[in-house]
């Protein structure tokens, strides 16, 4: 029997203040500027034959290439210097091993999510043409960045809780929402499109009630389309794991076993 969790946080029964409220009650907070943002990108290519998990815009970018028509699957690292990526083949593990060694490198567009790249194989100094686009198009996605506060806790492990994040509308410099009612590892959060709707979540690590990152629990701020905000979800929160995106096929695996499908909204447990 399949357990079903709602993923349409319109229908989410959780109530927000207004930033305004949020604000004004909040302690002192101070900033934190070394919080890495982690963002997931979902690209395929416009003939439809790749799939790629992007990692970019961090200190070692990484990807995790899905060849849909060779069934195959490729692991890449390397380096970002501005828009241009530079990334090369590697064995991730056991099952992943191949004797091929493999190239993707381009310019990506930071704000679009397009990227043209060039794709070699083994000594093929030249290799082939390839346009991603994002796997999921839609026409009003927002431009966000962020500000992180927070507090310094020396009995904390890692010196720093975060407690605040301001969303800043990155086409405006407008504090379009701020986020609070949680204490978070202050060093990095996710922010990645965990519903499959083609717009970006922020997933931060819960280190509330003396929790630490090893407990892999995790807080969901949800992108609600409708009212441009994000909103938290508790019934995510309930599951234990970190969830990785498989977005080739709109699953999620959160480890343990703890495999989903997402369709229409729900996640749907598979046996």
């Amino acid at each position: 029997m399949k357990t079903k969790l709602l993923l349409c946080i319109a229908a989410l029964s959780f109530s927000n203040l207004s930033t305004a409220e949020t604000v004004l009650n909040a302690p002192e907070y101070k900033p934190l500027n070394h919080v890495r943002v982690s963002m997931q990108r979902m690209l395929k290519s416009t003939e439809g034959r790749y799939f790629l998990s992007l990692y970019a815009g961090i200190w070692n970018p990484h990807a995790t290439l899905y060849d849909l028509g060779e069934e195959q699957t490729i692991n890449l690292k390397g380096l970002q210097k501005g828009d241009q990526l530079n990334l090369k083949s590697v064995d991730a593990d056991s099952e992943n091993i191949t004797n091929k060694t493999y190239q993707l490198s381009g310019m990506l567009n930071a704000d679009s999510g397009d990227l043209k790249a060039m794709f070699a194989e083994g000594e093929d100094t030249l290799g082939k043409s390839i346009q991603f686009e994002p796997a999921i198009k839609i026409s009003d996605k927002p431009n966000f960045i962020f500000k992180f506060y927070g507090l310094e806790d020396i009995n904390q492990p890692y010196g720093s809780i975060l407690k605040r994040i301001d969303i800043v509308n990155k086409n405006n410099n407008n504090v379009a929402q701020t986020l609070t009612g949680f204490t978070a590892f202050p060093k990095s959060i996710g922010y990645m499109d965990v519903n499959f709707d083609g717009y970006y979540d922020i997933v931060l690590s819960d280190i509330s009630e003396e929790r630490t990152i090893q407990d892999k629990r995790y807080i969901y701020w949800m992108f609600n389309p409708k009212t441009q905000k994000f909103q938290r979800s508790p019934q995510l929160e309930k599951i234990v794991g970190f969830p990785n995106l498989h977005g080739e096929k709109q699953q999620i695996d959160f480890g343990e076993g703890q495999l989903y499908q997402v369709e229409k909204g729900l996640l749907n447990r598979m046996e």
